[in-house]
């Protein structure tokens, strides 16, 4: 079992493993596969993507679908308390807000795995998102680069800005990892949002079983990645 120290080095350790490029090509899968299950299986609404929920919810109100206006809204409110929540985890756990909330977003996934079909939809889809919420604030950098695991507007424009930059010398180098890296998010939000669709009629609720699996990845690969060895005062670290 990992032994996990509540030092601010430690915090460190589990931000920079959280940030590399695996475990951002992991959770963008996760976050593709989560929008297009819902949005099959639960009311053609989105648990993350809330631009696409704010369109439905403009065309449903000048429709006068009240129906369709609170199928849309609600999963706002859920995603504010999960941005919220974890804004508060990460002010009062010190060190491992990343590892609680992360975990704490697997049960939540994997509880809902069990709901009947005649759970109400519009409950269903708070629940994912409240849990998709935590993604978005608190798991938002691959490598030094700003980007998102449950869209990718931001993340398209990031890669472009990366490949116009490798055009220029000086910033050639920075440029071809920022378009590599977001490149590479981008890639696995589209697998993961296949293979929700694919699932989404095969294995119904079900489905979070498998789109559990890359957030369980980067669980245990925070957990499991140890410190790097640092070289002491009188040279290099030897084994």
């Amino acid at each position: 079992m990992p032994q996990i120290s509540d030092t601010p080095s430690d915090s460190v350790r589990e931000r920079r493993v959280a940030d590399s490029l695996i475990p951002a090509i992991l959770l963008a899968f996760t976050g593709g596969g989560i929008d297009a299950f819902v949005f099959l299986n639960h009311g053609h609404v989105f648990a993350a993507a809330m631009t696409g929920n704010a369109v439905f919810l403009g065309i449903a109100v000048l429709a006068h679908d009240r129906h369709e206006v609170i199928l849309h809204t609600l999963p706002f409110i859920a995603f504010v308390t999960g941005i919220w929540v974890s804004k508060f985890l990460a002010g009062h756990l010190r060190y491992h807000a990343i590892t609680i909330g992360l975990l704490c977003e697997i049960l939540v996934l994997f509880a809902a795995s069990w709901l009947p079909s005649s759970f109400p939809e519009v409950f269903f889809v708070m629940i994912i998102a409240f849990a998709a919420s935590y993604q978005v604030s608190s798991l938002r950098t691959v490598d030094t680069f700003a980007y998102n695991s449950t869209f990718i507007t931001g993340n398209l424009r990031t890669a472009i800005d990366g490949l116009y930059d490798t055009l220029n010398p000086v910033t050639r180098r920075q440029g071809f990892h920022q378009c590599r890296d977001l490149s590479f998010v981008i890639l696995s939000f589209a697998l993961g949002a296949f293979a929700g669709a694919i699932l989404a009629p095969r294995l119904l609720n079900h489905t979070l079983w498998i789109l559990d699996l890359p957030l369980l990845a980067v669980l245990v690969t925070i957990l499991y990645t140890r410190p790097e060895k640092r070289a002491g005062p009188s040279g290099p670290a030897h084994s």
